[in-house]
């Protein structure tokens, strides 16, 4: 036995010397790391464990004790998934983080990677400067989630605040008839413009609008304000150099052209026809005409962009923190006094409640395009929610680019092309969204039958309470409307980048009532409202098993703090497995509204009730009809009383209700 002991405690030994060589080794620090990822998963395991118990003793409802609870083991997991990341922030960062009720909720409640959260927060924080940073904190966040749910890289390197540049003019124009080289075709044609002119009739006094310059320091130089045209004011004729849609234009044109181009050694031939595109044209164009416009129209932008006379490309987008700067730039512009009024300044508050924010934080146009149009706001008060109506031809992208097309400092698909080339409801949208965006107002563009529209968050100083109102509806009111934005309580961001056409932001589009309710949720009271997010995330987190009776009684509690969070209905209808507590939810549902009577902004009636009525109809249709008759005559009668408009539901229960 003896012998044993000592054989055991030799073996014992000598395997204790193996380890202590293995962590002094070359492979202790990874030996090392993978042990502290270990304790920290162990760490979010036991967090888990006490939050289901705390769960359990708090009777399945959401209480102060829940929220501590759900932070606790959150806060676990996120640091879980730092140690997977190898990455660590200071502590400091973390505790502020936990400091602000409202930016702990949106960091472990409206993400399942915390982590992720965190790290585009503190990204923000370098950027921004720790004072900027704490006093925009929501718009940050609303940054942070977006950046983190589109899946993008966070930098939490150390470094100097950022100083935001807006980049100049990219063209460089190349002088096509340069000394000492052979020219190409893209300069005689070039050339053919230059030397060739036009007359046309303009407006007496007309300056045209100026080309945008900056300051040594990056800032636009104001412009002077345009006059508007008077009733009957005089025109005169000027003459100019020719631009490649005068040729496009004229038959006569086209000719002097190919005789030009002929005579420098290019059997180079446009055919275009006379006016069947020009600058007015609203007609779509067909068949062989089509072709040989799009190929004239593809030689000319070619050589325009050859010889650094329009963008080959469009500008970068700006990162999540250049995005956050120049919103803050502008928003603490200072107008003189009577001009702020005037221009109604600041129009949205970005201290805004971050859930309404992320619409405004999605939106990547590149800078100089929004510089373009803030000056223009900024110094003339100009701010365009639409554009010229053009028709049919707007359906035929190479055909409306070819009626306007000049020398031009932006290229296709941004705002300021729009607004020069005009075209239909899609262009609309996305004129007023964009527009908006850049005066900090969140907006985007929203889809109708048949028919594209927008939407825009708005706020009222009088009241301190916020709406989503949308726009330019043609084909139904916002039971038909589905906002191009994210959804700020999504799993993933995913755009949709279309080749030919304008960007459309996001897919998986929710519907108005959706994003509407985000602002009913913020004026009815904000604290419940992230409350009701985090009992969702703990709803999130239970065995299939519990969700439908002990997670629906969880979701209910949630519901009654804040009857306006969506997350929670449709959790709660879809957990639901019979009609009866289809009928108590509808019923907390309506008990969670009328608490909130008389509130700004606030509405007890309308889309969200009818949408969440005829959800729970959809719902019973598809439950196991009930086996006694006291149960199927109680729901019959409910399904009456409310006026269910499913003829199928409503007769299956009349013929259960007969057969019992």
């Amino acid at each position: 036995m003896k012998r044993i002991v000592v054989l055991a405690l030799v073996f014992n030994a000598a395997l204790l010397g193996v380890l202590v060589q293995l962590l002094a080794g070359p492979g202790a620090p990874r030996m090392r790391a993978h042990a502290a990822e270990n304790r920290a998963v162990s760490q979010a395991d036991l967090a888990k464990g006490e939050l289901l118990r705390v769960f359990a003793a708090e009777g399945f409802e959401f209480t102060p004790a829940l929220r501590r609870a759900f932070l606790a083991y959150a806060r676990q997991q996120a640091f879980a998934g730092l140690k997977m990341k190898g990455k660590t922030l200071p502590k400091s960062f973390l505790a502020w983080v936990d400091s602000d009720p409202e930016i702990a909720a949106g960091v472990y409640a409206a993400h399942d990677k915390p982590e992720d959260v965190l790290l585009w927060l503190y990204s923000l924080r370098l950027d921004l400067g720790k004072k900027r940073f704490e006093k925009y904190r929501q718009l940050a966040l609303a940054a942070a989630l977006v950046s983190a749910k589109e899946g993008m890289e966070s930098d939490i390197k150390p470094r100097k605040p950022l100083k935001l540049v807006i980049p100049g003019d990219p063209r460089k124009p190349v002088d096509t008839k340069e000394q000492g080289r052979t020219l190409d075709m893209n300069d005689h044609i070039i050339n053919f413009l230059n030397e060739n002119t036009i007359e046309e009739e303009v407006l007496v006094d007309s300056k045209g609008v100026p080309e945008l310059r900056y300051d040594k320091k990056g800032i636009a130089i104001p412009s002077p304000e345009k006059k508007k045209r008077k009733k009957g004011q005089a025109t005169t004729k000027r003459t100019r150099t020719l631009y490649a849609a005068d040729v496009l234009a004229s038959k006569k044109l086209q000719a002097k052209f190919n005789s030009y181009m002929k005579s420098r050694g290019f059997d180079t031939r446009v055919d275009c026809g006379e006016r069947v595109v020009h600058w007015k044209s609203k007609d779509m164009v067909r068949g062989e005409q089509y072709k040989k416009v799009n190929e004239a129209y593809q030689l000319f932008r070619r050589a325009y962009e050859a010889k650094g006379l329009m963008p080959a490309r469009r500008d970068a987008f700006p990162t999540p923190a250049e995005r956050c700067a120049y919103l803050i730039r502008n928003h603490e512009y200072k107008f003189p006094p009577k001009l702020q009024a005037q221009r109604k300044w600041p129009r949205f508050p970005l201290t805004a409640p971050w859930p309404l924010l992320t619409m405004l934080a999605a939106d990547r146009q590149p800078l100089r395009e929004r510089e373009e149009r803030w000056v223009a706001f900024r110094d003339k008060g100009e701010f365009h929610q639409y554009g010229e109506y053009i028709g049919g031809i707007a359906q035929q992208q190479a055909m409306q680019s070819a009626r306007r097309l000049t020398p031009y400092p932006f290229t296709y698909a941004t705002i300021q092309i729009m607004l020069k080339d005009g075209g239909v409801c899609g262009t609309m949208g996305s004129i007023s969204a964009r527009g908006h965006n850049t005066l900090g107002i969140p907006a985007c563009q929203a889809t109708q039958p048949g028919h594209c529209a927008m939407v825009a968050f708005r706020f009222d100083p009088k009241t301190g309470t916020y709406r989503c109102q949308g726009g330019q509806y043609a084909t139904g009111g916002d039971e038909k409307t589905g906002p191009f934005t994210p959804w700020p309580f999504a799993s993933k961001f995913r755009r949709i980048n279309r080749r030919n056409g304008y960007e459309i932001e996001f897919h998986n589009r929710k519907p108005m009532v959706y994003h509407q309710s985000l602002a009913w949720g913020v004026n009815c009271g904000l604290g419940p409202y992230l409350d009701g997010i985090m009992a969702h995330a703990v709803f999130g987190l239970l065995p299939k098993n519990q969700r439908q009776v002990q997670g629906v009684k969880l979701l209910k509690s949630g519901l009654a703090l804040n009857g306006y969070n969506v997350l929670l209905v449709d959790a709660a209808q879809d957990a639901a497995s019979t009609p009866q507590e289809q009928i108590l939810i509808w019923k907390t549902f309506l008990e969670a509204l009328k608490s909130s009577a008389g509130k700004p902004g606030c509405p007890n009636g309308g889309l969200y009730n009818t949408t969440v009525k005829n959800r729970m109809f959809d719902k019973i249709s598809r439950l196991p009809i009930p086996k006694d008759k006291k149960s199927v005559g109680s729901v019959l009668t409910f399904l009456e009383d409310e006026k269910c408009s499913n003829a199928k539901t409503l007769e299956a229960y009349r013929r259960a209700l007969k057969s019992l």
